[in-house]
């Protein structure tokens, strides 16, 4: 196998960090990944100078080309504030360049068979189309969707309906569909192994990949919560009508409303075999082990992302 060059959007957010930190990790640096570079509009800044430290290379001369020089797989893990018109020039440049494989800013929802209109998931759709047809659609483009990231959970737990301290969890639409979840460290690592698969071998890999470490329904994590802290969380439901009155203008009853639908249910229909068959490579944290951790609170001074 040869070895691989990382160019990564994003790199200096928590996200990002975790990716870098397993792109360099003995099991990919250096038997297959060469280099690892990042993007940066100050190279001096604490962020920056922190990854510099590690060993990744920063790019500074802007989208071009020339700064996707020799990268074989761009990994974006930019915010929700990155606009479409900055998402589609990374990708252009970084086809023109003949990057081989590309993995945009997903690690959300499957919303390919949203049954609404949204701002944010229009946009990643957007993006998404334009990314497979840039150039030819020579670029292998893989998109990675994880449901939840699974130590957010409770710290935007009431935003998500999760009340532990009232002692009830409401879903919206049903409270027993499961809902998939995955920890940032696994996110990494299945961006990783992705990228490494992908590059060898673009056919190895699906263009759309779901991922899930484990899945819970409202129900079930309710219950769950409630074996591990000794007193009884009720589960409720949001019924549709109230939902959509009130998703227009909050983004959080909406993601809840997908999550009722099921596109965040990739407990069946995922890649999760592909990317760690079996479990070999490693163990994806479960809902289970967050709860014992956490007692169904949120831990102090956490980084949310909302996808």
């Amino acid at each position: 196998m040869s070895h691989i060059s990382v160019a990564i959007a994003g790199a200096t957010g928590d996200l990002g960090r975790r990716v870098v930190r397993r792109f360099l990790s003995p099991e990919y640096s250096p038997s297959q990944v060469a280099e690892v570079k990042f993007f940066t509009r100050d190279a001096s800044s604490a962020a920056s100078q922190e990854l510099i430290g590690l060993g990744v290379q920063p790019i500074e001369t802007g989208i071009s080309a020339e700064s996707f020089k020799n990268v074989d797989v761009f990994v974006s893990v930019q915010g929700e504030g990155t606009t479409l018109d900055e998402r589609n020039a990374y990708v252009k440049a970084a086809a023109e360049a003949g990057v081989k494989v590309y993995i945009p800013t997903e690690f959300g929802i499957d919303y390919r068979k949203l049954p609404f209109e949204h701002p944010i998931w229009d946009l990643k759709l957007s993006h998404d189309k334009y990314a497979r047809s840039v150039v030819g659609g020579k670029l292998k483009v893989v998109s990675i969707y994880v449901g939840l990231f699974l130590d957010d959970t409770f710290p935007v737990g009431t935003y998500l309906g999760l009340d532990t301290p009232s002692k009830v969890y409401t879903g919206v639409l049903s409270s027993d569909t499961p809902v998939s979840f995955l920890s940032r460290d696994d996110i990494a690592r299945s961006v990783a192994r992705i990228s490494v698969l992908a590059a060898a071998d673009p056919t190895s890999v699906p263009d759309h990949a779901r991922i899930s470490g484990s899945s819970i329904s409202y129900r079930g994590l309710a219950q769950l919560v409630s074996q591990v802290r000794g007193e009884e969380i009720k589960a409720e439901t949001m019924g549709e009508e109230e939902a959509k009155a009130a998703m227009a203008s909050d983004f959080w009853v909406a993601l809840r409303y997908t999550m009722g639908y099921g596109l965040t249910d990739f407990s069946k229909d995922n890649a999760n075999e592909i990317i760690n068959p079996g479990e070999s490579l490693w163990k994806w944290k479960t809902v289970q082990e967050y709860v014992e951790e956490t007692k169904g609170l949120a831990p102090e001074n956490k980084q949310l992302r909302r996808e």
